[in-house]
């Protein structure tokens, strides 16, 4: 299986365990330089699984852009990383100690994927698109437009600036075969800003008709990831839930990438929904007891 991640390559510095500020320093229990963004996040855990995977990001022309493509290369990953005259993009993360992260980011160079074309597209079996800057949304629906046949399935998983503009996200939106989302930000698509959930975790009756409320066309599908109660699978027809896998958190930034991106390996490799989802539940357990928002380690030279 051939799959191309589309979005962010970013290096993220990573803090934990952070306490409420006093004074004006603080001691913490790591401090560590990895890789991150959604296509990367995404990609390792493919990869992982036995996919080839190429990873469509843009970085800047200095050394944080070089680590990242030669740790890609290192994973046998295919990076396509444009180079922009930015920086390549940064993320401060503090964890605290219940794994709670807050994320201060300088998008830089990895606002701009796209620019420069997605060559190479119609080689993939699944296309997954992680957050995008509205400028490379519409670079990617362009290029999409521009295809006379699509022999890939459609992933999209939107980001905070695609949610946060619907409207543009809407053309994007109707072309997935599959979008993944939270139940909070599926209630925003749904309903608007002042789309209110009757809990903080929503129980599976409530998700399943979220989920039905997101289709946009006949063979669509819908992941919802639940926090707490789990997650759900709709097909167009029926939904398929499951529970959480209890663990001790470390941190659950990349909760939801490493949910995602495993859920569709198995999913578009022809695996039953529960067969999937349990996949991906296992997967999201096992980031969130590690720090980084993937399994990749370390970023170094």
């Amino acid at each position: 299986m051939h799959i191309t991640t589309i979005g962010a390559a970013i290096v993220d510095v990573v803090v934990s365990t952070v306490q409420p500020m006093r004074g004006a320093k603080q001691d913490v229990e790591h401090i560590g330089l990895y890789a991150g963004g959604g296509a990367l996040n995404a990609a390792f855990n493919m990869a992982a699984r036995g996919a080839q995977v190429a990873v469509h990001a843009c970085v800047g022309a200095d050394l944080e852009g070089k680590l990242l493509r030669d740790l890609l290369q290192s994973r046998g990953i295919q990076p396509v990383l444009s180079t922009h005259r930015l920086p390549t993009g940064k993320s401060v993360v503090m964890v605290d100690d219940a794994g709670a992260a807050r994320a201060y980011a300088q998008r830089g160079a990895s606002a701009w994927v796209g620019e420069q074309g997605f060559a190479g597209l119609d080689r993939s079996d699944v296309v997954y698109v992680t957050g995008l800057s509205l400028e490379s949304q519409a670079w990617l629906q362009a290029a999409l437009a521009a295809m006379l046949r699509r022999p890939f399935r459609l992933v999209v998983t939107p980001g905070a600036r695609q949610l946060a503009h619907p409207d543009a996200l809407r053309d994007l939106w109707a072309q997935a075969d599959l979008l993944c989302v939270n139940a909070h930000e599926a209630v925003r698509l749904v309903q608007g800003d002042d789309g209110r959930l009757p809990a903080d975790d929503p129980p599976p009756e409530v998700a399943r008709n979220l989920a039905r409320q997101l289709i946009r066309r006949p063979g669509q599908t819908a992941l919802l990831t639940l926090g707490a109660e789990g997650a759900l699978f709709f097909d167009g027809r029926a939904g398929h839930f499951h529970p959480v896998q209890p663990v001790d958190v470390v941190s659950t930034i990349g909760a939801g990438d490493a949910f995602a991106s495993a859920f569709v390996h198995a999913w578009a490799g022809g695996a039953p929904p529960q067969d999937a989802l349990a996949a991906a539940t296992r997967s999201a357990a096992q980031v969130i007891q590690v720090v980084p928002a993937n399994l990749a380690g370390p970023l170094q030279a």
